[in-house]
């Protein structure tokens, strides 16, 4: 199915403008096009390492939480709770993005502005708060770290040329993904302590530095968007899939990140390698990538999706057989590569059946399912281990994942795989 072509707003040809205008002006413009051209090049690497450096700095407080407020004496369920509150605070905020960035004159400075917001909310969390102002700083950064990646993924997509979306967008996930898993890698040299979170805000900071190089991009935010019930009903029909993947993987990540550090210090993991588990499971997901996505291209999206339902149920139970000892680690890889790659086959069927203000609304409900399957994972996921410990959380994410790929994998194929 295509896009709906009045939810795709027309721009002129560049060309044409060129070849209609007088040969002095073509010939300026060609000037003016050939010194810009490098520009515009590297504004999408500049783009890349900037995402880069903000994504390492929040996902290297994902961990550290978890791990400090347990060692503080806090149970499975009140660290789940705290994971919640970021999520949840992100979920009502990532609806409004799309307006948001109009707001603030384009998604480059929402980004900006949200960046700097991030980086105050963890200095806040350096200071080892009381408890209920640990609930305040959560909120703020899961509001200040959801723009930040709704108006990534935007601009991302925007800088991404048309036919070439796959290539620009695998090169950018790969990198997200490496941030998501390397960022908690610094707390092997920062040590897992509270004043951890200020070299996670120094991240940030140095991701803000490198937006200042940049441009606002055009097609990022659409300068209008009318509303109504004949628009967003073919919309919503086709974010079926892409939605439910990205909820999907929001609820595994989001358990990931913020319960499986503490199964592992019950299953006898140091402070250390427990808050390392999403450094595994993020290595994985940033080397799944390109490796998924062609198989996607050649099995179809509905064959991938099932298939990475499996390797999460299998990896959800083998790694806590196989822990504390060395091999938790491939297993725990495979597990986010799997996980990781579901929400990239719905962001990549999003970014392709969509375009002007309904490709704006499709990310944001992208971002909106992936952050409410998170907000739902995290506090389950640490009601489940304190509630039924040993095999009740593992059992229970992969039937979550087994039901969930096959239920999506349909879906696909009922929309042409």
């Amino acid at each position: 199915m295509r896009p709906d072509p009045r939810l795709t707003p027309l721009s002129p040809d560049p060309q044409s403008v060129i070849e209609g205008a007088p040969q002095g002006a073509r010939l300026s413009m060609s000037v003016t096009h050939a010194v810009a051209s490098p520009m515009r090049r590297a504004q999408f690497p500049i783009f890349v390492a900037a995402a880069t450096c903000a994504f390492a700095g929040v996902w290297m407080s994902v961990p550290l939480a978890a791990v400090i407020l347990t060692e503080q004496g806090a149970s499975p369920a009140l660290v789940g709770l705290y994971a919640a509150a970021v999520w949840i605070s992100a979920l009502v905020t990532a609806p409004a993005s799309p307006w948001l960035a109009g707001w603030a004159g384009g998604a480059l400075r929402l980004h900006q502005a949200a960046g700097l917001t991030s980086a105050l909310a963890l200095l806040g969390l350096a200071t080892n708060p009381p408890l209920a102002l640990w609930f305040v700083f959560g909120g703020v950064l899961g509001m200040a770290s959801c723009l930040t990646w709704t108006t990534a993924d935007a601009i991302a997509g925007a800088m991404a040329p048309p036919g070439r979306e796959g290539q620009f967008l695998g090169i950018y996930q790969t990198f997200i993904s490496a941030a998501i898993g390397g960022g908690p890698a610094v707390l092997w040299l920062s040590g897992v302590q509270a004043g951890a979170f200020a070299a996670s805000a120094g991240l940030m900071l140095a991701g803000f530095g490198l937006t200042l190089m940049l441009r606002e991009v055009r097609g990022a935010v659409p300068r209008r968007m009318r509303l109504s019930l004949v628009r967003l009903r073919p919309v919503a029909m086709m974010m079926l899939a892409p939605a439910g993947a990205a909820m999907l993987c929001g609820a595994l990540e989001g358990t990931a990140g913020a319960v499986f550090p503490v199964q592992g210090l019950a299953l006898g993991l140091g402070a250390a390698a427990a808050a390392s588990i999403v450094v595994a499971t993020g290595f994985g997901n940033m080397l799944a990538q390109y490796p998924v996505g062609m198989l996607a291209d050649r099995f179809g999206t509905h064959r991938a999706l099932l298939g990475c339902a499996v390797a999460v149920a299998l990896g959800s139970l083998l790694w806590p057989v196989l822990a504390p000892d060395w091999g938790i680690w491939p297993v725990l890889a495979v597990w986010g590569g799997a996980a990781g790659a579901i929400y990239t086959l719905g962001m990549v069927r999003a970014v392709q059946r969509f375009a002007g203000p309904a490709r704006a609304l499709g990310m944001a409900g992208l971002n909106t399912a992936y952050l409410l399957g998170g907000a739902i994972g995290a506090p389950l996921g640490g009601l489940l281990l304190e509630a039924v410990p040993g095999w009740g959380l593992p059992l229970a994410v992969s039937v979550v994942a087994l039901g969930g790929g096959l239920a999506l994998s349909l879906a696909a194929l009922r929309r042409g795989g």
